[in-house]
């Protein structure tokens, strides 16, 4: 499919786009690929930036993979937890999306907003809040079936476009 896809949300980030042709490109004909047809090798170049989280037939959301570049942003690696255990403000945005990818079978994108405790690189420093805008794309993975059992998920923070107060 091209980008003119009824299926491709509006996409910001080049990296996302480049993603969401890769998925598309792996669905073929089908609603969403098989995990199965996912190479991590073909996907080196999101990784850092990649989050692969199991939906349980209860449907809850767990962390399979959690990107190197989050748990650098986060200070925190959530890789098998659940968004249960991510902060309330989070959970609430997260689960809406992951949720109604689940129920449509269709890929979803948003651009959010949110403070963050950016971990600090030096012993006895506190970690400082940050206000960052971030991209993400939400893309649904099956067994095969028509149920969606695994969310591919990428997210990259958008350059600060404030202007500088100097």
């Amino acid at each position: 499919m091209s980008e003119s896809s009824p299926l491709r949300p509006p996409l910001t980030d080049s990296r996302l786009g480049a993603l969401f042709a890769y998925w598309d490109g792996k669905r073929g004909s089908r609603a969403m690929p098989r995990r199965s047809d996912i190479d991590p090798v073909e996907m080196r170049q999101w990784l850092g930036n990649l989050l692969l989280i199991d939906v349980t037939v209860e449907g809850k959301f767990v962390y399979r993979l959690y990107g190197t570049r989050f748990v650098d942003n986060f200070g925190r690696d959530m890789t098998g937890r659940s968004v249960d255990d991510l902060p309330p403000e989070q959970q609430g945005r997260v689960r809406g999306d992951y949720e109604a990818v689940c129920a449509t079978r269709l890929p979803r994108a948003r651009l959010y907003t949110a403070s963050f405790e950016v971990p600090q690189r030096r012993p006895l420093q506190r970690a400082e809040p940050q206000v960052v805008t971030w991209e993400r794309l939400v893309m649904p993975l099956s067994d095969g079936a028509e149920r969606v059992d695994m969310l591919l998920v990428a997210a990259y923070p958008l350059p600060d476009l404030r202007p500088s107060s100097n």
